[in-house]
């Protein structure tokens, strides 16, 4: 025996709208590393290739966890380099007093 399960198009059109805003802010945080440039940022991807990445990105290493390197650099086009180092996806870091408790 199937089971199906059927969505009413109220259920469709809040996934979809989810979707989509998590599309726009993710590609939204991912294109503004290139057009902001920002000293630090955060660079998902296996940890050794990021590692990697930011040596070779002339990049002081901030922090480092599972699946991701926080780095900072005193030029820019940090971003790109990251990413043509192997960078599954970069993200501007928060500042250390940017909504976070001291």
């Amino acid at each position: 025996m199937r089971t199906t399960i059927e969505f009413s198009n109220e259920a469709r059109r809040l996934v979809l709208g989810a979707g989509v805003a998590l599309f726009a802010w993710f590609g939204g945080m991912a294109a503004l590393v290139f057009f902001v440039q920002p000293r630090a940022l955060i660079a998902f991807g296996p940890r050794a290739q990021l590692i990697a990445a930011a040596v070779g990105a002339d990049a002081s290493i901030v922090a480092i966890g599972e699946g991701f390197v926080a780095a900072s650099a005193d030029r820019g086009g940090l971003a790109r380099r990251l990413y043509a180092g192997g960078a599954w996806f970069v993200w501007p870091a928060l500042p250390p007093s940017c909504g976070r408790a001291k």
